[in-house]
């Protein structure tokens, strides 16, 4: 069986204080123990190039402003990207990582366009319950969604909680079941 990491996932294991850190290194060895090829793609691999840069520089506290303090940041920043690549390419090499290409690549926009209708997500409180913020399946995701489906994976692993909401309720992708990295192993996984 095929099992999709989408960037959330490449993102926790790259990143060590990650809140999914432990729990996607725990689901990649569940997986690969149970003998499922882990898959990825450009795109989730470029998405995670992204989201890394931003972790680590919005990890950083803003003290003087100065030049060198900016500088610092970046560096830490491009750091935490060469490390995560670093971290593909061995897994890659290790065989426990296999980058797909597209086989029939033609995104149907329409078909994506439909399902970001009828997947509208929903306004959850922030912590300090003064602000909403918006919690589904963003447009990248959809992408990635098409590109399992186009790989022949069976299974989306991520830490992405919107997805949940995806299982069985998307006529076209909702036959695809989610592994969340927090949650036990899905029945027919292993």
């Amino acid at each position: 069986m095929w099992v999709y990491l989408d960037s959330s996932v490449l993102v926790a294991l790259a990143v060590a204080f990650d809140l999914h850190h432990n729990d996607a290194v725990r689901t990649c060895v569940a997986l690969l123990q149970g003998g499922h090829q882990l898959i990825t793609s450009r795109l989730a691999i470029i998405e995670a190039i992204g989201a890394v840069r931003k972790k680590i520089t919005m990890s950083h506290r803003y003290r003087s402003g100065s030049e060198e303090e900016r500088a610092g940041v970046d560096a830490d920043a491009a750091k935490a990207v060469e490390d995560l690549l670093k971290l593909i390419r061995d897994m890659v090499d290790q065989d426990s990582l296999k980058i797909v290409e597209p086989r029939r690549w033609s995104p149907d926009f329409s078909l994506l366009y439909g399902s970001a209708i009828e997947q509208a997500g929903h306004a959850v409180h922030t912590g300090n319950g003064k602000n909403y913020r918006y919690r589904g399946v963003g447009s990248c995701d959809w992408l990635n969604f098409l590109l399992a489906l186009d790989s022949g994976a069976s299974v989306i692993c991520t830490a992405d909680a919107a997805f949940a909401d995806i299982e069985g309720s998307d006529s076209e992708f909702g036959h695809i079941k989610i592994q969340m990295v927090g949650g036990p192993l899905i029945a027919g996984v292993l």
